[in-house]
């Protein structure tokens, strides 16, 4: 209850200082909403305690496990780039790699294992950002929660033709945390490329 208390007080702060940041007085609308997603973040977060518990006493999958997910091609795109392991002297298990063409359209897939002390506590705040319903635009980007597969995700879609940027980050098996970055790819088309990754091998 108390790890409640304290990550909704941080969404409240956020909250504010974005409000504070944009010097707009917050709407009835505006409160409303804040107000639920507080509640559906704290609801999340309950939920998710006793998976939470179990992910604290499991043990990181190996490397070797991460480098046969993140395979060689990843639909019409080649591997240029693949790294795994301990992050920051942390206890965080993580791997990502880089597909590109010759068209300087390039992806990079990161897998990050939610096993372990460490790794569970961030996991929780994932939990609690895909509950929310929001969306915010800011010029050419968009960020928002949207259902993709049957999946909730957080995505990010910036349309500047300058320099067209994507990503998608989503939970697998409620331990494992997906992010795919499109550089030069659009939402859309980066959305096709969810279904050309195998994640069965982390079941």
């Amino acid at each position: 209850m108390k790890k409640t208390i304290v990550l909704l007080t941080m969404l409240t702060v956020l909250a504010c200082k974005k409000n504070e940041e944009k010097n707009e007085e917050p709407g009835l609308m505006d409160a409303v909403e804040n107000i639920n997603n507080l509640s559906k973040a704290g609801d999340a977060l309950k939920d998710f305690e006793k998976k939470q518990e179990e992910l604290k006493k499991m043990e990181p999958v190996s490397n070797e496990i991460l480098k046969n997910v993140l395979t060689e091609n990843l639909g019409d795109l080649k591997r240029t780039h693949f790294s795994a392991g301990d992050t920051s002297m942390m206890g965080l298990i993580s791997a990502e790699a880089t597909y590109g063409d010759d068209y300087e359209k390039n992806i990079k897939l990161s897998l990050f294992d939610g096993a372990g002390e460490t790794g569970s506590s961030i996991l929780a705040l994932t939990v609690m950002a895909l509950s929310m319903n929001r969306e915010s635009i800011d010029d050419t980007k968009t960020k928002k929660v949207e259902v993709i597969n049957g999946i909730r995700c957080l995505t990010e879609d910036d349309t500047n033709p300058e320099h067209i940027n994507s990503s998608i980050t989503f939970l697998h098996n409620d331990r494992f945390q997906i992010g795919i970055e499109g550089n030069k790819i659009p939402l859309e088309e980066l959305k096709s490329y969810l279904k050309k990754i195998d994640l069965s091998k982390l079941d």
